[in-house]
């Protein structure tokens, strides 16, 4: 791992991994998630340009969520091991991954630099709790806000595809592979790809951008919404 001083350390990548772990993930999706989030750090701590700037922090929500993982540097994170649990509450999945990320960014310490967080939000279901999750989903991603985070949504399974493109900032995925177990390691591996492409982006002349590659998956891009002049 490289030495800098604040002044000269290059500007942190923060992620947060936002996971449904509610009773359908049981059984295989389950399982493909706590084999991937290994494979993950390995990739990352193998990649120095990646480790050097993305810190990861992971969340997982059923009726209620949690910080399993504050935002650490990938390549020295102890990944947690994940258990279903529960219904499914997009709006306390999106409040906690909003906190991991305003935290971690404020432990980075003062003076430290950082690009715009990207939550990644996974889920086989539908938001099932009687509470408007949209409200926090525009707090978290307000552009008043200077820790404002932009969302990638995937989803899978029994997930409802319109709400999967409302969670989104602007990048929503859905894939229709018929195993679940399979559609998340296709998604998880679409995941690290996008944290690789884009913190490799941020040296460009143009100062990086996200990026979510595709090729090869089965994911499909959700259209965004279209609005119409009253």
């Amino acid at each position: 791992m490289s030495e800098f001083s604040n002044v000269e350390r290059p500007a942190v990548f923060p992620v947060c991994l936002c996971i449904d772990v509610s009773y359908s993930m049981a059984g295989p999706p389950m399982a493909a998630v706590n084999e991937a989030l290994p494979e993950i750090k390995s990739a990352v701590k193998s990649d120095p340009a990646t480790g050097e700037i993305a810190r990861l922090a992971v969340v997982t929500f059923s009726d209620r969520a949690k910080a399993v993982l504050p935002l650490t540097d990938i390549a020295y994170a102890d990944m947690p091991v994940l258990s279903p649990e529960g219904g499914t509450n997009f709006d306390e999945g999106l409040r906690a991954s909003g906190d991991a990320l305003r935290d971690g960014i404020k432990g980075l310490g003062k003076g430290s630099a950082y690009h715009q967080p990207v939550i990644f939000f996974i889920s086989d279901g539908e938001h099932n709790a009687g509470v408007d999750w949209t409200h926090t989903r525009n707090q978290i991603t307000s552009r008043d806000d200077k820790y404002g985070a932009q969302i990638v949504s995937f989803g899978f399974g029994q997930a409802n595809r319109d709400a999967i493109q409302r969670v989104s900032t602007g990048f929503a995925f859905f894939t229709d592979e018929s195993d679940p177990g399979t559609a998340v390691r296709e998604i998880l591996r679409t995941v690290l790809r996008s944290i690789r492409t884009t913190s490799s982006s941020f040296s460009s002349a143009t100062g990086g951008a996200l990026s979510v590659p595709l090729d090869g998956t089965k994911l499909t891009q959700l259209p965004l919404d279209q609005r119409t002049v009253n």
